[in-house]
């Protein structure tokens, strides 16, 4: 989905650019520094970035390196050039891209055969950055398509579709941002699968995760590539001979085949849904595309593009009986190059029922998406001791920093995924004045985030200015955004502080500090009585299977120290969000933190780190029947 989402937006932002051209005890830890990290000093001026691409610990001569810049409005160019652009790599595997703007920017390696690596991966990189790109043997799936009685069915489009990750979680995106969705579905668009003349199929280079397997039908694109075939209009089959309800899973593992994945063609044709598209302001968008997903996971089933601007009607046809989901977005000519950034619209999703005959009249309406302007202010270090502290922090640009928004709203799974998809394009960076527009919010409550470049920085305040020059500014940090639809709200001012603080560690147990055996979160909350609704001052991180941890970009001051075990329900949850947003969860965090006394303080610039976090599991009640045993 988030694919295919990349792309319609791509789509209109490559037309625009070519029509416009524009008190507590303290721990005492092992070891405190109070030096500011190496990457903080050495910020790169030249406009490029460096890096290498490996896998199995070998270089990789061939990999394709693509560049994409996370604030496209502000540099279309960039966007544009990225991705018609090769960038060369040697035979080490280096490579290096040069001319950038200062900013932030997504970087995808791929390589026939292979996919990214989260390892050593990081969201987004700067200018100055020099950078290590992991690739992984994909895993394959290879079987054969059949008819009912046993001959080969040749030339049909088969598919492999994730559903799961292999920790169970629904399907992520993959990794390297927003420019690895769109080559991912170019390659699907460019290079289908299809069964050869004995009904055989492999599919590789697939990221590890659960997968099902389909045959027939024209994929999710709606269309395929290289001409039609008799299977086309047939509704898929999905492994081993089955509907949707009834598919089997295949599980895929880095480097791995699975094999004999075969599948027995049902040869029907299916059902069809039907319906229009209005808009709520009269005016009809240039483009829209209607998606057609699962209502269980949303796995997209097919898309619709109504690039007419009189063409308000869609249809899908060849489905297999069961719950879908039909949601339409919009596109305005003019997406990305606005003041107001980019502009787009979205329907309410609608559920359909498809059960032995075609859905018509569905009429879906777009509602126009809301907006946040503002700017990001920087305070500098005054006092004489903290600078002496922090020694010489080179401050980053403020084109460095990104911003986005969360939606807090509970979403049914169809309207959350959209928002997901979607979230790519949300994130912004500042100008060199600190002004920002963050786009495509949905109505509702939004939290801003901000991610920061380097860890010399923490996050201060976040207000909204009132009309009333006497009212006192609201503090979004704790309340969030309130947005309705269209609304192109102003005046938000968030402000950054030098002098951060940070602390690593591991969490251990048992009197001979083993490793924890579940998963766990560490969580900071403000000792101080006055900062108790600080929400800011809230920080939480998951630690790593060993138990060790890093927390980040903290504010100075006292904080209690919480670890918590992460329960089996939220293990499953793809949107894990904070806890500070809660007042409940605030109070709780500090009662726990004030129960069990480990505290520490930070100062300015402090690194604390081999902190040893003493954390007591969980046991659960006997049952009266052990009771009764013993």
């Amino acid at each position: 989905m988030r694919i295919l989402t990349a792309l319609i937006v791509v789509s209109a932002l490559v037309v625009s650019a070519m029509a416009q051209s524009q008190n507590p005890p303290l721990v005492t830890p092992r070891n405190v520094e109070r030096t500011a990290p190496a990457q903080d000093k050495a910020v790169g001026t030249g406009g490029k970035i460096k890096g290498r691409v490996v896998a199995d610990g070998h270089p990789v001569a061939e990999a394709a390196i693509s560049v994409f810049p996370v604030n496209i409005t502000a540099n279309i160019e960039s966007f544009v050039t990225s991705m018609f652009r090769p960038v060369s790599i040697d035979a080490d595997g280096k490579f290096e891209v040069t001319g950038l703007r200062a900013g932030a920017y997504t970087i995808s390696a791929s390589s026939p055969g292979y996919v990214l690596s989260d390892e050593n991966s990081k969201a987004f990189y700067r200018p100055g950055d020099n950078i290590t790109l992991t690739l992984v043997k994909g895993g394959v799936i290879t079987g054969r398509v059949t008819n009912s009685s046993g001959d080969p069915v040749v030339g049909a489009l088969v598919r492999a579709i994730k559903i799961r990750e292999p920790d169970d979680k629904p399907a992520r995106a993959p990794g390297g941002g927003m420019l690895s969705q769109i080559t991912e579905a170019l390659g699907a668009m460019l290079g289908p699968y299809k069964t050869d003349d004995r009904g055989i199929y492999r599919i590789y280079g697939l990221a590890p995760g659960i997968y099902q397997v389909a045959a027939g039908g024209r994929g999710a694109m709606g269309f395929t590539l290289g001409g039609g075939n008799p299977y086309d209009a047939d509704a898929p089959t999905y492994y081993p001979s089955s509907t949707l309800d009834t598919a089997g899973d295949v599980a895929v593992a880095a480097g791995g085949e699975a094999t004999g994945i075969d599948i027995r063609y049902r040869n029907n044709r299916g059902y069809s849904i039907s319906g229009s598209v209005t808009s709520s302001s009269g005016a009809s968008p240039q483009g829209t595309t209607v998606l057609l997903t699962r209502a269980s996971n949303v796995i997209v089933e097919a898309t619709n593009s109504l690039l007419s601007q009189s063409k308000s009607g869609f249809a899908f046809d060849s489905l297999l009986d069961g719950e879908y989901v039909v949601t339409a977005m919009g596109a305005n000519g003019n997406l990305g190059l606005s003041s107001d950034g980019m502009s787009a619209s979205l329907s309410q999703p609608r559920r359909v029922t498809v059960k032995g005959a075609d859905v018509t009249g569905i009429e879906l309406t777009l509602e126009p998406l809301a907006s946040i302007t503002g700017r990001v202010v920087l305070d500098s270090l005054q006092d004489a001791k903290q600078k002496a502290d922090c020694k010489t922090v080179r401050t980053r640009p403020l084109e460095e920093i990104v911003l986005s928004a969360r939606d807090q709203n509970k979403r049914d799974l169809a309207d959350a995924m959209v928002l997901n998809n979607l979230s790519s394009f949300m994130n912004t960076t500042p100008s060199d004045k600190g002004e920002f527009v963050i786009s495509l919010l949905r109505p509702g409550v939004q939290r801003v985030q901000v991610e920061l470049p380097g860890e010399h920085l923490y996050l201060k305040s976040m207000v909204l200015a009132q009309p009333d020059a006497k009212t006192k500014p609201v503090d979004v940090a704790k309340t969030g955004v309130s947005l309705k639809s269209g609304d192109k709200l102003k005046g938000l001012v968030i402000t950054l502080s030098e002098g951060a603080a940070g602390l690593r560690g591991k969490i251990v147990t048992g009197e001979k500090d083993t490793e924890p055996t579940s998963k766990m979160r560490v969580h900071l909350a403000p000792a101080e009585p006055e900062a108790a609704d600080e929400v800011l001052r809230y920080y939480e991180v998951e630690a790593a299977a060993d138990g060790s941890f890093s927390l980040v970009n903290v504010a100075p001051g006292k904080y209690w120290l919480v670890a918590r075990e992460i329960s089996d329900q939220e293990q499953k949850e793809s949107d894990h969000k904070p806890l500070a947003w809660d007042v409940g969860s605030r109070t709780g965090l500090r009662f726990e933190g004030e129960s069990t006394k480990k505290a520490v303080e930070l100062t300015p610039c402090q690194r604390m780190t081999d902190y040893a976090l003493k954390y007591t599991p969980l046991i659960p009640p006997k049952s009266p029947a052990k009771k009764a045993a013993l």
